[in-house]
């Protein structure tokens, strides 16, 4: 893929609304790492959101437990181009703080 391409791609994704409706689709998983019962949301949110996503772009998905008791899991995703191109580690998490579901109502983007 060259620099223009990839800018094009990324460029498109934005434009046609594929973004706004990913990002719409990602909010919707309540992962609160502060409340023990939501700890299966995260299980949820990696399973069904980013393994999918990861694996569509050529990734190789594994997800580890954390070794701390009460803490998320861990997904670990690779992908390998070839030899001699540099490796690239990247870290995100999926946990947030306390929804204000008191505040949230239906429509809002």
């Amino acid at each position: 893929m060259t620099r223009d391409s990839a800018i094009n791609n990324a460029t498109k994704y934005f434009d046609d609304n594929f973004f706004k409706e990913d990002l719409a689709e990602l909010v919707t998983f309540e992962t609160e790492s502060q409340t023990q019962t939501k700890s299966s949301e995260l299980h949820r949110y990696l399973d069904e959101a980013l393994v999918p996503r990861l694996a569509k772009m050529g990734f190789n998905c594994k997800i580890h437990p954390n070794p701390s008791e009460g803490a998320g899991p861990f997904l670990i995703a690779e992908r390998r181009e070839g030899a001699n191109i540099p490796t690239i580690l990247s870290y995100g998490h999926g946990d947030v703080i306390r929804a204000q579901t008191d505040q949230w109502r239906d429509g809002l983007h």
